[in-house]
C-alpha cells in the first residue's frame, strides 16, 4: 500500500467518482487521524433499496456509517499486545477497528465484500499503510491465502441471524489454531443469539463489557 501523496489524491479521487466523502478527526489506538467516510450514506441505502442484482453484498450500505461497536473494540484492544501480531479484520467497512489495531503496532489485513468500502478504508489506513493491505472477502465464498490468523476482528457483524453461518465459516477457515475471534456489538438481541449459536457449534464464547461513557448501552 506504499504510494506518494499524489497517490493519495488518486485514491480520494477515485473515490469520489462514486460518492462524496467528508472528513473530520477520530482517535484511535492512541492516535488522531484524519477520518473519511460518504458525505451522504442515505445515497448509499437507497443504491440499496434499487438493487436488482444478484450480488446484494456488492453495495452493502451499511459500512458507511460509523458504529459505537468499533470504538467499544478499540478500546478492548488496548488491552493486547498487538506489536508484530497479524490481524484479519472482517467486514472492515471504512476500517476503524483495523485501523485500531494497527496503531497498536499489528500487521493488519482489512477485508470487506464491497469495494468502494475497501477503497475508503484504505484512505482512512493511508498513514499506516506500511502495515495494512485491504482485500475482498465474501464470507462463506472466497478464501484469503495469507491466513491463517492468530487473531481475527470484527464489529457490529452479528446483527442478522441469516449471515450467522457464513461468518462462522469465514472466521473459521482463516483463524489459526489456538487463535481468537473478538468481536463487538451493541446488546443487540441478535447478539444474544449469536453468542448461544456459536457455541452450540464448538466455539467457547467469554463476554466483556467497554462503558463508552456515553449514558449509553455498554458495548460487549
Amino acid at each position: 500500500m506504499g504510494g506518494t501523496e499524489e497517490s493519495i489524491g488518486a485514491l480520494r479521487e477515485t473515490i469520489e467518482q462514486s460518492i462524496a466523502l467528508e472528513q473530520y478527526e477520530i482517535e484511535l489506538g492512541g492516535s488522531v487521524f484524519a477520518w473519511h467516510r460518504p458525505a451522504d450514506p442515505e445515497r448509499l441505502l437507497e443504491a440499496a433499496a434499487a438493487n436488482t442484482l444478484n450480488a446484494p453484498e456488492s453495495i452493502d450500505p451499511f459500512w458507511a456509517t460509523t458504529w459505537r461497536a468499533a470504538v467499544g473494540l478499540d478500546r478492548f484492544l488496548q488491552r493486547l499486545d498487538l506489536v508484530g501480531k497479524r490481524v484479519l479484520e472482517l467486514g472492515c467497512g471504512s476500517g476503524q477497528a483495523g485501523v485500531a489495531a494497527a496503531a497498536r503496532g499489528a500487521l493488519v489485513t482489512l477485508t470487506d465484500s464491497v469495494l468502494l468500502a475497501l477503497q475508503v478504508a484504505r484512505l482512512n489506513a493511508w498513514p499506516l499503510r506500511a502495515q495494512i493491505e485491504t482485500r475482498v472477502l465474501i464470507w462463506g465464498t472466497t478464501q484469503l491465502d495469507s491466513g491463517p490468523y492468530p487473531i481475527i476482528i470484527g464489529s457490529d457483524l452479528v446483527f442478522d441471524p441469516s449471515l450467522f453461518p457464513v461468518l462462522e465459516s469465514s472466521a473459521r477457515c482463516h483463524l489459526a489454531p489456538g487463535g481468537t475471534l473478538y468481536l463487538s456489538e451493541p446488546h443487540r438481541h441478535t447478539g444474544d443469539k449469536f453468542a448461544t449459536w456459536i457455541c452450540d457449534r464448538g466455539w467457547r464464547a467469554i463476554q466483556h463489557n467497554i462503558d463508552l461513557t456515553d449514558h449509553r448501552v455498554p458495548i460487549r
